[in-house]
């Protein structure tokens, strides 16, 4: 996933701005999902804890670019704790943000409020926001669900990402209704990882998840909420491909696509309320 740079480096005496390609306030509208916290804080360098202390509006040609309704701010943040970020941090970071305005024409007050950033590191003490709307208000449990997040993202057995499907196949059993499918995936890094559906006579059909090179009855549906569910619900297609299994018969196809969607009726849906966080 790549999540297109809002803003800016900070130089001495100067800001250089880049224009936002679009505008979001650093308060999320609603509560913001699993997927949307995993979105950010995989694509980001820096996932932190701050508290701002100023909010300085910047006019001119630092901000150009910035929307109808919004005011570009420089921010000046106060470090209370890295969830993610390379060495060297300083406990001080300026970022900039461009944050609307409200029905009276008021901007919020910011000071002292306590935010979730999202970054890659710029210059010295300065960070860019990997998205318009990449900061958050902070809560326990926002940063207890980034906190598990990134923890099982750093494990060596860490899901794969998922890109797709590469191929499937259908294996019909010795009795009417019983048979075999097997999904293997597309992931970023080429490690292993298959779904496989299993259908017996007079039994509810089961489904695993298998991440090696052996198919096994690894992981039995993942949890929703969980990084493995994220890797498959969010970034699998919602259908079956005809080209993964074009030149299969018929009743072989329709059996793939129908155990496919077995699959994703049980993941459920990649619920984000952040648009900007895909």
């Amino acid at each position: 996933m790549r999540i297109p740079f809002f803003c800016v480096a900070i130089m001495t005496g100067a800001v250089a701005l880049a224009a936002p390609q679009q505008s979001s306030a650093p308060v999320a509208p609603q509560e913001p999902s699993y997927a949307d916290l995993a979105d950010f804080a995989l694509a980001s360098k820096i996932t932190a804890h701050v508290r701002i202390r100023s909010a300085q509006p910047l006019r001119g040609e630092f901000a150009s670019g910035t929307a109808a309704g919004f005011q570009r701010l420089l921010v000046t943040a106060d470090l209370l704790a890295l969830m993610k970020a390379p060495e060297g941090q300083q406990p001080q970071v300026k970022y900039i943000i461009d944050l609307p305005f409200d029905s009276r024409g008021k901007l919020p007050k910011l000071r002292k409020v306590e935010s979730l950033v999202f970054a890659q590191p710029a210059r010295v003490g300065e960070w860019q926001l990997i998205a318009p709307n990449a900061a958050i208000t902070w809560t326990l449990a926002r940063e207890t669900t980034l906190r598990a997040i990134l923890a099982e993202a750093a494990r060596p057995d860490s899901p794969p990402q998922v890109r797709g499907i590469a191929s499937a196949f259908h294996s019909a059993g010795s009795l009417p209704g019983e048979g075999e499918t097997q999904i293997f995936l597309d992931t970023a890094d080429n490690r292993p990882a298959s779904l496989t559906v299993q259908r017996r006579a007079g039994q509810t059909p089961i489904w695993f998840v298998s991440l090696g090179e052996v198919v096994d009855e690894g992981v039995s549906q993942p949890p929703a909420n969980s990084l493995l569910w994220y890797r498959l619900a969010c970034f699998l297609p919602d259908q079956m491909p005809e080209s993964v299994t074009q030149g299969q018969n018929a009743d072989d196809s329709r059996q793939v696509a129908e155990d496919y969607q077995l699959v994703r009726t049980a993941l459920g849906s990649c619920a984000r309320t952040m648009s900007a966080a895909r």
